[in-house]
């Protein structure tokens, strides 16, 4: 088998390789590895190994840039090359791969995740259910949990008090009080959390809200 012509796709690093009468789409750096130039002889054998690289590399490629778009865990890494179908053999490896580049790190991402939910006020329950979600290990969720500042905790809470804290005027004192709760249930905040809280109305559009 001779390679006929080599074209770049657009401004990608892809080309289409004709190989005999036959059009074949490889990354760069697997025309490098194999040199996949024009003229050159080709046996079944190399054709298949580069065509296996080239499917496992693509596939590496697509994981990074899943990966980097949005931080994600190990599991969901995982469930996106499933969907892809990538080989089961290859699924570790590319794992392996991601982790080595420092591109997946489920303890670093735990704890990041934990004060950017935090930031956006929600309670211990919701970010316990939205850990789950993403896939980490339950050991991990419970520790990464267990260290939570409660001054920074409390901190958002509070903030997310304020911000709520006129939405409800129009109602008598205790239902006014009594939704407030509710909405913070809502949002993930225990009934232990809610009961350090001394709400306290002033006058029916001034509250003043003590932590004890």
């Amino acid at each position: 088998m001779i390679v006929k012509s080599l074209k770049r796709i657009g401004k990608t690093n892809k080309y289409n390789v004709i190989i005999d009468d036959n059009t074949y789409k490889f990354n760069e750096n697997i025309i490098v590895n194999y040199r996949l130039v024009k003229g050159k002889e080709v046996t079944e054998d190399i054709l298949s190994k580069a065509i296996k690289e080239n499917d496992y590399d693509t596939l590496y490629l697509k994981a990074e840039r899943y990966t980097i778009t949005y931080r994600k865990s190990e599991k969901e890494i995982i469930g996106y090359l499933k969907n892809k179908e990538a080989s089961p053999n290859d699924i570790p490896l590319i794992i392996s791969r991601l982790r080595k580049n420092k591109l997946i790190d489920d303890t670093n991402l735990v704890y990041d995740l934990i004060n950017s939910l935090i930031k956006k006020y929600n309670g211990i329950k919701m970010i316990e259910a939205k850990l789950y979600q993403k896939g980490f290990e339950d050991d991990l969720i419970k520790k990464a949990l267990s260290e939570i500042d409660y001054g920074f905790y409390c901190k958002y809470l509070e903030l997310l008090y304020n911000k709520i804290r006129n939405k409800y005027d129009k109602y008598d004192d205790y239902k006014r009080i009594n939704k407030i709760k509710a909405y913070l249930l809502q949002r993930g905040y225990t009934y232990s959390d809610i009961a350090k809280l001394n709400i306290k109305v002033v006058s029916n559009k001034l509250w003043k809200l003590v932590l004890i």
